[in-house]
C-alpha cells in the first residue's frame, strides 16, 4: 500500500511541475542574429541545443538526437546560408560531417538555461 501511495504522490508532484517548466519558454517570434561570443551546450541526449548570447537564452529542438552536436565541439548555426542567424523556421546546425535541421526555437529564462546546462555537465 505504501508503494502505491508513494508512486501516486511522485506522479502528482511531477505532473504539477510540468506546467511551470513549460511556461518558462516561448516560441522565437522572429530571427535573431547571434553575436560571435554566443555559447552553446547540448541537452536532452543531443535532442536539444541550449544557446546563451548575452542576456538572451534559447533552446533549439531537433527531431530526435542531432548527430552534428553529438560528435563535434565546433558547430555552426545558419539560416538560408547566413551564419549565426537563428530563426523560428529554417535554422540548421552544422558540424564537419553532419547537419541537423531545427524543429523548434524557443526563448527560455536564464535559470532554465543554467539548470539544464548544469545537468548536462554532470553526465
Amino acid at each position: 500500500m505504501k508503494t502505491i501511495a508513494i508512486t501516486l504522490g511522485a506522479a502528482l508532484l511531477a505532473g504539477s511541475l510540468l506546467p511551470a517548466a513549460a511556461s518558462n519558454a516561448s516560441a522565437l517570434p522572429d530571427c535573431v542574429s547571434l553575436s560571435p561570443a554566443h555559447q552553446g551546450t547540448r541537452a536532452a541526449d543531443n535532442a536539444q541545443l541550449l544557446l546563451k548570447d548575452g542576456d538572451a537564452h534559447y533552446r533549439v529542438g531537433f527531431n530526435g538526437a542531432c548527430g552534428a552536436i553529438a560528435r563535434s565541439s565546433r558547430i555552426t548555426l545558419e539560416t538560408n546560408g547566413e551564419a549565426n542567424l537563428l530563426c523560428p523556421q529554417g535554422t540548421t546546425v552544422r558540424a564537419a560531417n553532419a547537419r541537423c535541421s531545427a524543429r523548434s526555437v524557443e526563448l527560455i529564462e536564464a535559470d532554465v538555461y543554467e539548470r539544464r546546462a548544469r545537468m548536462n555537465r554532470r553526465r
